[in-house]
Parts: structure tokens; C-alpha cells; sequence
């Protein structure tokens, strides 16, 4: 849907039906989550909803593009240095507390990861996802090593192992912890790598 552009490139319509399933996630959650949730959220007729998607697996695989897309969107620009934007991604990706809405999308984004190995679609969406997120590590990690920053032999490897550190310290936030209890103890942790790869 927005690979090839960002989040504010959607034509309104998607757009809306988008804000839409976030609206209804954030309600619902994924497990309950159906497309009338989704109608319930949206200004326009549910057949407008049927008109751009078959159902509501098809929606979500797009969603999961709108969420990257508005994510890197996100991200501050400007005058950091390649620490601090590591640093920022990590705070993004893994704020210490999370609201229960935040917790309910954020947790249905993980129930979705873990459908991708039963639905082709979402497993693709899923790789994109991670590839995008692979590749913005991987130049920071550059960057880092060109300004002097960072230390990494192989900034390659190097994202690759950043990326499954947050995408499992993701999955323990979701599974272990509450929405509003801190996570201070997993933050320190990557903050304690970040200081391993760091000069």
C-alpha cells in the first residue's frame, strides 16, 4: 500500500478507513476485532469498506503498512547524532509505560505477527516491515562508525541482531508486563549494548 511512499501519500478514502482500524483496534483489539468494529469507526458505508478490501485479513495486512509508514514518519529529523537517533528509535519502538490503548495496538500488531506463519500476506507485510527496519539500523549504525560514534565491524550483522533484540524485548513488554508498568530494567539492557558498540 505505502511502500513505495509514506503514510500521508494514501488517497483519503484508505486514509480514513486506516484512522478507522486504528480507531477500532485500539477499542477491540485484534482477537476481537471484526469488520463492524471497523464500519462503527468510519464515516462512510460499510460497503465502501468492501469495495477496497475482501475482508478484514486483507485490511489488516494493508494496515500494518500504514503503521510502518506513519511510524518512520514519526521519527524526529534533523540535528542528531547517529547515538541519539538510535536512542530515539529505541524510546519509539519501546516507551517505558504504555497507555491501554497503546497497549491494545500495540498488542494487536504483535497477534498479527504472530498470524503471519498461517497467512502468506501478512508474513510478506511482515518482512517488509522488518527490512525497513533493518535498513534505518543499518545506516544509523553507519553513520555512527563514519562519525566515530559507534564501534560495529559489520554494521549488517549488526541490525540485524539490533532488530531482533527490540522485536523480542517487544514481545516480552507484551506478554510479561502490564501496559503501565515500566519497563525500565529492558530499556536499561539495550541501553547497556548501545554503550557495548558505542567509542
Amino acid at each position: 500500500m505505502t511502500q513505495d511512499g509514506r503514510a500521508e501519500e494514501l488517497e483519503p478514502a484508505k486514509r480514513r478507513i486506516m484512522e478507522a482500524t486504528d480507531r477500532a483496534l485500539r477499542k477491540h483489539g485484534y482477537g476481537n476485532l471484526t469488520i463492524q468494529h471497523i464500519a462503527d469507526e468510519f464515516e462512510n458505508s460499510k460497503t465502501l469498506l468492501y469495495y477496497h478490501y475482501d475482508g478484514k485479513d486483507e485490511l489488516l495486512v494493508d494496515f500494518l503498512d500504514y503503521v510502518l509508514a506513519r511510524f518512520l514518519d514519526g521519527l524526529p529529523q534533523g540535528d542528531r547524532t547517529p547515538r541519539e537517533e538510535l536512542e530515539t528509535l529505541v524510546d519509539a519502538l519501546l516507551p517505558e509505560t504504555l497507555s491501554e490503548e497503546a497497549y491494545r495496538l500495540q498488542l494487536s500488531m504483535f497477534e498479527l505477527r504472530v498470524n503471519a506463519p498461517h497467512d502468506e500476506n501478512c508474513r510478506e507485510e511482515y518482512r517488509h516491515v522488518d527490512a525497513e527496519l533493518t535498513e534505518l539500523l543499518r545506516d544509523i549504525l553507519v553513520r555512527g562508525v563514519e562519525a566515530g560514534e559507534f564501534e560495529v565491524a559489520d554494521p549488517e550483522a549488526e541490525a540485524e541482531l539490533f532488530l531482533s533484540i527490540l522485536t523480542g524485548t517487544r514481545a516480552r513488554r507484551l506478554t510479561v508486563f502490564e501496559p503501565d508498568e515500566s519497563i525500565e530494567s529492558l530499556r536499561a539492557a539495550i541501553e547497556s549494548h548501545i554503550d557495548r558498540i558505542s567509542v
